[in-house]
């Protein structure tokens, strides 16, 4: 009964977090050019009747000059027993962007990924378009931005293959106070172009406390909804989490 709860709770984290990729809670916010960065790793191993070994692997670098920014992003995460794997999910994230007005920035994207808990062998993504600053004071900034985007998918039972445009709007709060904690909240709406009836939902709330110079706690609340699910997966899933981020 331990092992089952156990391999369910750390499932459903993984389902809320690998459909859609919160980038705004990735970007660093920084007023100076040049590298920035941040790495995460964890590993459990847990044994009752059975052994459970779960790993996880999140990498993020960007780059910033005075109009361009570049970003990449690899997410990696694995619960296995000796049998078999529970999950195995992986994403990999570039993305560009251009400020044309200090308001206005013009952005590129691209993201692979697959997920064995979702049922996706792979998907692939590709995308552009504006993004506004709508506030953009030096603790409190509000970005609003409308994206296409051109979506593969390729699932695993039953066999399908899908390709979908989409709208990728999101709205993103980022709060910072001089403390060093920061607080960021962002919603990602995310319908089919040709039925909107089929639509993603995604709500992110990131707390991070400033323990050191280069450390943070972090507290994050995640919700997903998705319309129109592979078959045999859930709607919606909820997630709290707790970790330390490193950043250099």
């Amino acid at each position: 009964m331990k092992l089952t709860i156990s391999i369910l709770a750390i499932l459903l984290v993984l389902s809320c977090r690998a459909q859609v990729m919160n980038i705004e809670q990735q970007r660093i916010i920084t007023d100076t050019t040049g590298w920035a960065g941040t790495s995460q790793i964890s590993a459990s191993f847990t044994k009752y009747t059975d052994q459970l070994l779960t790993i996880g692997f999140k990498d993020h670098l960007q780059y910033k000059t005075d109009s361009s920014l570049y970003l990449m992003l690899i997410d990696y995460n694995l619960v296995k027993s000796p049998s078999s794997d529970f999950d195995n999910a992986g994403i990999l994230h570039f993305r560009y962007n251009y400020k044309v007005r200090d308001y206005f920035t013009f952005e590129a994207f691209t993201q692979g990924q697959f997920n064995k808990l979702l049922d996706v062998r792979f998907r692939w993504l590709i995308g552009t378009g504006p993004r506004f600053k709508v506030i953009g004071h030096k603790n409190f900034r509000l970005y609003f931005a409308s994206l296409y985007m051109y979506e593969f998918e390729e699932l695993e039972t039953p066999l399908l293959y899908q390709r979908n445009h989409r709208l990728s709007s999101y709205i993103s709060i980022t709060w910072k106070h001089k403390s060093g904690t920061i607080l960021t909240n962002t919603v990602y709406y995310q319908p089919l172009l040709d039925r909107i009836s089929d639509f993603r939902i995604y709500n992110q709330f990131d707390f991070s406390l400033k323990i050191s110079k280069k450390l943070s706690f972090t507290t994050s609340y995640k919700y997903f909804f998705d319309s129109n699910p592979a078959e045999n997966i859930i709607n919606a899933t909820h997630n709290l989490s707790n970790g330390l981020t490193f950043r250099f």
